[in-house]
This record gives C-alpha cells, structure tokens and sequence, in this order.
C-alpha cells in the first residue's frame, strides 16, 4: 500500500463552490472506484501557519502502489475526469508526490 499526494491551485476565476460541485458529482464518483486506488479523499486547504498557502486543493489517495496509480490516471476509466480536471485545477500549481509510511 501506498500514498499518493496530488496538490494544486483551482485556476483563476475558479470558485471553490464551483470546484465541489465538479469533485463531488465526477471525481469523488469515480476515482475511488478504479483498479487499485483503497482511499480517496479530497481536502479543500484553508491556511498555513505562516502566509498563504502554496495549493488549495489536496487529493489524499491510497493505492496498491504507484506505478498502478499511474495507469489508472492515464486509463479510459479516468478519462471523463482527465478531461474536465483542467476546468478547475490550474495544471502550472500541480504537484503529485507519493510515498510509503514510515513505521
């Protein structure tokens, strides 16, 4: 099992009311469901300790591991959410990290 942490800004113009319609009605609809993805939350980011906040949205993913969760973003499954994302994240703030947890 592994996390994966997407990261980005909604683009200009974009409201976050906007954006949860999109997540909650496509995203949270299908992400969760595709092959080897266990978890997918999606936070809406409110403030830092200190000045603004580099992303506003933060994806919390777990999946079997990362190269799957490459091929699940890149398969026909996620394409309706593939071509809509570029409505709403702005894709020059984009950040995807992964990792194992340390224990």
């Amino acid at each position: 099992m592994e996390k994966v942490f997407v990261m980005y800004k909604l683009k200009p113009g974009v409201t976050l009311e906007q954006y949860r319609e999109w997540s909650v009605t496509l995203d949270q609809v299908i992400t969760p469901f595709q092959p080897g993805v266990i978890r997918f939350e999606v936070y809406a980011i409110e403030g830092a300790l200190e000045g603004e906040s580099p992303y506003t949205i933060i994806e919390d993913v777990e999946v079997d591991d990362w190269e799957t969760w490459v091929q699940v973003t890149q398969s026909e499954g996620m394409k309706k959410v593939a071509d809509t994302w570029g409505q709403y994240g702005d894709e020059s703030t984009l950040v995807m990290i992964h990792g194992n947890k340390i224990k």
